[in-house]
Order: C-alpha cells, then structure tokens, then sequence
C-alpha cells in the first residue's frame, strides 16, 4: 500500500505473529520461519503482525545505519538479506543489503522515478516481497519485475500501463505484490484496465486477471481463507472483494458509502471470518458467511475509528489497535467500541506479542506500547531519528532485528531484551 504526503491526510495508502498460531487461524495455514522473517508488506500474514518479542522489552541497540535520499518502501527481511527501493539521483532503484550490516549486495534500476506533487515525496513506494530465491518489486511508474534474489539479475519484466491499460494513480503505484505459491498477484485500476492480475512467478505469464473493480487505489492483495475458501482479497477504489486464488473468480463484493474511496489500507482479515477495511473517513468491520455456493459479505459495525494510516491497524485477542489521524486508538472488535485514545501523534505501527511498536511520523520516537484494552501503557521510548525528518514508512521486524526508515535514513536495531 501507498504513503501519501502528510499534508494530504490521508497520510498513507501503502504502508508478528501473536504466534504461529494466529497466522494459521487467519490465513488458514501457518507460515513457516515467521519468527525470522518479514518477507514484504505488513510481514508474514499482512497483518502487521511479528514474532513475540516476550514481556521483557527494555531498549534498542543500533546495529547500523546508511543514509538514502528518498522512498517509502518497507524494508523486507529473509536470513541475512534485506530488500527495499529508494531513490537515487533521478532514478528508482530496488536495493539488496546484508540484514547484519546494511552493506549493499546488489541494485537494480527501474527507471526514471514518480515525482512528488501536493506535498508527497519523489520516489518508490510499493514495498518488495521476498519469496525463497525470488524477489517481485513493482515501480510507481507500472513496471513489475521479477529479480533473482542471489544477484539482482532480472527474470522477467511487465509494464502494466502499456501491456494491461492500467492508468497510474495521482500519487503513482503503490501496491506491493503479493506472492500466492506459484503466482505474484498485482491490484490495477482505470477504466480499461484488467484489473487484479496473477502472473506465474518462474515465468511472468499471466495465469488469470479479474476486472471486478475499475477505480485505481494503492492498497497491496491479501490472501486468506475465508469460509472455507482460499482467496485474494482486494481494495479498490469503488469496492471490496474476494475472488478465488485458483482462477480469479470473483466470490463477494461490496461498494457503497464508505467504501468507494481510493484512499483504503489493504484489508485485514481477522478470525472468524470477518474483515476490516479502512479509509481515511473510518472503519468497517465485515463478517463472510457461506450460503450454498455464495459467499455473502454482512457490515456487522461502522466507525470513524480507525482510520486509513501508514499501517495496518492491529489486531489482537479481540481488540484493534490503530491510528485515526494523531490518535493511537484501542477498539473492541466485536462491536467498534473506542475503550482508549491517545494524543500520540500520527505514525504507523506493528504488533509484536503483547507490544505495539509505534514509530512517530515527525518525532523521531520509536514507543513500546502495551496493546491492553484497560488504557495507553508505553512501557518504553526510544530516539531512533532526528526529528522534524518525515517517516511513513512502516517498521520492519526479524530475526532479532528492528528496520526503520524515514526519508533520508535506514537503520537496524538489535532489540534489547
């Protein structure tokens, strides 16, 4: 999903396990190595969730730290690689570095980059996903390039403005793509667009498109298994929907008010089927329920809490936690009721355990926060950048490590335990 400029509020469209345990539930299989692993958007489930990092979490020790000049990705985590894309000199570029070190592997270009306008940032937004010896990153102008993840060599390319009608959307392309076995899956929008599209990961063909939505939005697919049926889940500008990870086919929808705005996060999907979406007027919470051969998508609340941010909002035994402008709000997800709010400022987060990592969008704070429904508990803080220095860009966390970035800086941190 899409950071967009601050001034612009929404102020994203981007951009740990509570346990193996969870992911199973909600995905409907577990991820194997989750605990080492970020291997794109939001980490292993798209949930924004990591591996426990236990109740005893007392500092951040930096690891390293290099300089860059611009870009919103998130960086992605496999073993001791770490793949985002930045901005250099006038051009995109997708980037490989040692995790232990931050010394650069590799770089690939992808072209001339997507200028900032109305306040935003030039460069890349989408974030890169790691997959075995694959990595998929696709630029702002459009092209989806398949990358060895050993030596940056190029596999395979896609321009998909001139091959698939996509249009570009007001602040570039900003959907990450996901990997679903043996396909990556990218979102596109515009009028005579093919819509959602799986490739083959070895070889780039298309395996299905699905042209359910027309409006362009930023949002990245979500795999789930929802009511018994394996499926991507998509937000588009003028709807939500499911389709069949097998052919495309399209399984439920929804439009309506509050929903046909291109400014959405990605779903999340929650046990007992349900979904939430969000966008920068509120929330939506969606119980899916199998009738016969149908699949029926049932609002269960609505609220202005949470909002659209630059993560995912959080969920965890039965509370969201998530951002709605400068308020870190807890939510029961049962109902939408607010049970806390916080003037922490606006920022992004993940969930870690029982913590939330919450990483100030100006601040240069990095927060430990209980994510407990009895009330806003920081167990700790951390100075992680020089304020005043703008960071949409959600954190990373794997194999001990904790990724930041803002726009003029990447730097690691062994967490402190």
């Amino acid at each position: 999903m899409r950071t967009l400029p601050p001034s612009l509020k929404p102020a994203a469209v981007a951009v740990l396990a509570v346990g193996a345990t969870l992911l199973g539930q909600v995905t409907g299989h577990t991820q194997a190595g989750s605990a080492r692993a970020w291997p794109g958007l939001w980490g292993p489930a798209r949930t924004g969730l990591a591996a426990d990092l236990g109740n005893t979490v007392s500092a951040f020790k930096e690891v390293w730290r290099r300089p860059t000049t611009g870009g919103y990705s998130e960086v992605a985590v496999a073993g001791n690689q770490a793949i985002t894309m930045e901005l250099r000199g006038s051009d995109d570029f997708v980037v490989a570095l040692e995790a232990a070190t931050g010394k650069e592997r590799w770089s690939v270009n992808l072209g001339p980059t997507y200028r900032g306008h109305g306040g935003s940032h030039d460069g890349p937004i989408a974030t890169p996903a790691i997959d075995g010896g694959d990595i998929f990153a696709t630029g702002p102008h459009g092209l989806l390039v398949a990358l060895d993840a050993s030596t940056g060599k190029e596999r395979w390319r896609h321009d998909l403005v001139a091959e698939f009608n996509a249009s570009v959307p007001k602040w570039g392309f900003g959907s990450s793509p996901l990997v679903e076995g043996q396909m990556v899956i990218v979102p596109t929008g515009g009028d005579k667009s093919r819509g959602l599209l799986a490739f083959n990961r070895a070889s780039g063909k298309v395996v299905w498109s699905a042209s359910h939505a027309k409006a362009p939005a930023y949002s990245s697919a979500v795999p789930a298994t929802i009511a018994g049926t394996r499926q991507i889940l998509a937000a588009a500008g003028d709807r939500v929907y499911g389709v069949s990870a097998a052919d495309g086919k399209l399984l439920w929808s929804v439009s309506g008010p509050g929903i046909d705005t291109e400014i959405s996060n990605s779903p999340v999907v929650l046990p007992d089927d349900r979904v939430l979406i969000t966008n920068w007027q509120g929330g939506s919470m969606l119980k899916l329920s199998r009738q016969g051969d149908t699949i029926n998508a049932k609002e269960l609340w609505r609220s202005t809490f949470p909002r659209a941010a630059n993560g995912p909002t959080i969920y965890r035994e039965g509370f969201l936690y998530g951002f709605a402008g400068p308020m870190l709000v807890c939510l029961n997800a049962d109902t939408g009721e607010v049970r806390w709010r916080e003037r922490t400022g606006e920022g992004t987060l993940i969930g870690s355990g029982d913590h939330l990592l919450v990483l100030g969008l100006t601040t240069g704070d990095l927060r430990v926060v209980r994510a407990t429904p009895e009330g806003y508990s920081e167990r700790t803080r951390a100075r992680v950048f020089v304020p005043d220095v703008v960071s949409v860009t959600g954190p990373s966390i794997a194999d001990g490590r904790l990724f930041v970035r803002n726009i003029k800086e990447i730097a690691a941190f062994a967490v402190t335990q």
